[in-house]
């Protein structure tokens, strides 16, 4: 036996005659009776480690949390177990409506709470870096944090602000699909037209002719909708764009040979919307697209009602756009602008992505910063991993005597719907980690999203074709903000205006004119710092 492995054995016997114990694992707090005995002894940290250290937990000390939240964190199991686990009593200031406002004046006072979870954003610790921990001297007490930087380089990179340390925590979740969005057509009606699938967008326009004409869903009136998409979703036909190759990070900014440029001056843009336009005035766009901003509104269009109306159309997965007439649809793959088209894309994000990017933050109000980071790691062990995102243990995850979890099936409503109700979602901290994705065994819900995301596995771009996830500081921010908010609204409002009422090819110029006097080029050098300091810091 080694002398280190000795002295660990030695430490963990007096801890248990004296009654203290770790807030970690079986390895850390020893195998004893009193371990056994205790109200955590079956709550378990996967990938903790036994060099993490123990720490006197025997006095309860009280922690607050400030949460974005309309759910009472009190109530769910999770957070009670972490409370048994390390003897802290968490103190929740859940905010939901005004949170903002409140954050606001919580940053100006000097009543901070000793934890934020998601709420804050980058941009409010970079304006006030000297409210918050420095977490990196504390990682010896979060081995499942340093576990995350290793595995996910990414989550390190958004956790770092230059000299001032690690001042916060990602969340990351697994079951992610790459694509934003899939598109999907109504197969019932292409059989019942004897049509095949399209592959070209000259194809897709005669399938939209046909849908328009020829009664496909059986009713005898002339009520489909050839194509629909929910205006206020994601790009919708502009995801058409990688027909001829060239698609865009979701926020209309295109990388190609690591040059940042605006994916709404290029001529793959142009001759998308003119396409649009085409289809539009031959009435085979469903003429409220651009009207109707409300989503629910736009949604039921296309999964309610006797029959199935809308032909083809974009959205997060088949089941949320097309409801109760899912098993009509499929995903049909990016189509071919024309058949000199080798390679077209569908837009994705990069294969390292972080949910969001201040998940969890600790701040120098906090009289307990080494307890703090004992509880930190549990946020980010396995066990907690599943029930910050899907809810508590064992309703709605259970581990497996395998090692295998399983996020079970809801028993009423959808996935979405549950966990909402259950967990924090995307407003607190955790870490999925690749080897717990492999592990666990998802619900049809959403194990169906990522098959739909597989038919685009071969039209990925490659990684330098995608934006990556970037930081700005403080000034960038506000600046690009400003810029964009000006920027968007105009394009948006220009793609409208062409697509119903033509006219692109003749107001081409004057477009470009008025985009460089609203700082489009600043707006873009601005994507090209951010993108050439990445690159800097993580190749």
């Amino acid at each position: 036996m080694s002398k280190r492995r000795l002295v660990a054995m030695l430490i963990v016997v007096a801890l248990v005659v004296t009654g203290l114990y770790g807030c970690g694992n079986k390895q850390d707090s020893g195998e004893s009776s009193v371990a056994e005995s205790s109200p955590s002894a079956g709550i378990e940290q996967e990938n903790s480690s036994e060099d993490s250290g123990t720490m006197d937990i025997s006095e309860k000390v009280e922690l607050r949390i400030m949460v974005q939240t309309g759910l009472d964190p009190d109530t769910l199991p999770m957070f009670q177990k972490i409370e048994e686990k390390c003897n802290v009593d968490f103190i929740w200031d859940a905010v939901e409506s005004g949170y903002n406002e409140k954050k606001a004046v919580v940053l100006a006072s000097n009543d901070l709470p000793d934890i934020f979870f998601a709420g804050l954003t980058s941009d409010d610790i970079v304006a006030n870096p000297e409210l918050f921990v420095d977490m990196s001297s504390f990682l010896d007490l979060a081995p499942n944090v340093e576990q995350m930087f290793e595995e996910v380089p990414l989550t390190k990179y958004v956790s770092t602000y230059g000299e001032n340390g690690i001042l916060s925590l990602p969340q990351v979740t697994g079951f992610n699909p790459r694509s934003w969005e899939v598109m999907m057509i109504n197969k019932t009606w292409l059989d019942k037209l004897g049509l095949e699938e399209p592959t070209t967008l000259g194809e897709l326009e005669e399938v939209l002719k046909a849908f328009k004409e020829r009664d496909p869903n059986g009713n005898g009136k002339a009520d489909e909708i050839p194509m629909d998409w929910p205006c206020e979703y994601g790009h919708g036909p502009y995801c058409l764009t990688g027909a001829y190759g060239f698609v865009d990070d979701k926020n209309k900014i295109v990388l190609n040979n690591d040059k940042v440029d605006f994916l709404y001056v290029t001529e793959e843009y142009k001759k998308v919307t003119d396409y649009l336009h085409r289809l539009y005035s031959q009435g085979l766009i469903n003429p409220e697209v651009f009207t109707t901003t409300d989503y629910s509104v736009a949604n039921a269009l296309s999964s309610e009602g006797d029959v199935a109306r809308v032909g083809f159309t974009f959205g997060w997965s088949v089941e949320s756009r097309t409801g109760k007439f899912t098993d009509e649809y499929i995903v049909l793959p990016q189509l071919k602008a024309d058949e000199s088209i080798e390679n077209p894309l569908w837009a994705c994000g990069p294969k390292e992505r972080v949910n969001t990017s201040v998940a969890c933050v600790l701040t120098k109000s906090c009289k307990n910063p080494e307890r703090a980071m004992m509880v930190i790691n549990e946020f980010y062990s396995e066990d907690f991993a599943l029930q910050e995102y899907y809810g508590s243990s064992p309703e709605f995850v259970e581990k497996q005597p395998d090692g295998n979890w399983i996020i079970k099936e809801p028993e009423n409503g959808t996935i979405e719907e549950q966990k909402l109700k259950n967990a924090l979602v995307n407003r607190g901290p955790c870490y999925t980690s690749p080897d717990l994705e492999n592990r666990t065994i998802l619900p049809e819900e959403l194990q169906a999203r990522l098959d739909q995301d597989d038919v685009y596995a071969d039209q990925r771009p490659a990684d330098n074709q995608i934006f990556p996830t970037v930081k700005f500081d403080n000034e960038a921010t506000e600046e690009l903000t400003y810029l964009k908010t000006d920027i968007d609204k105009y394009v948006d409002q220009k793609s409208a205006e062409w697509v119903v009422n033509g006219g692109i090819e003749e107001e081409w110029d004057g477009y470009l004119e008025q985009l460089q006097k609203m700082g489009l080029d600043r707006m873009k050098e601005i994507y090209q710092e951010a993108y050439d300091e990445w690159l800097a810091e993580t190749k």
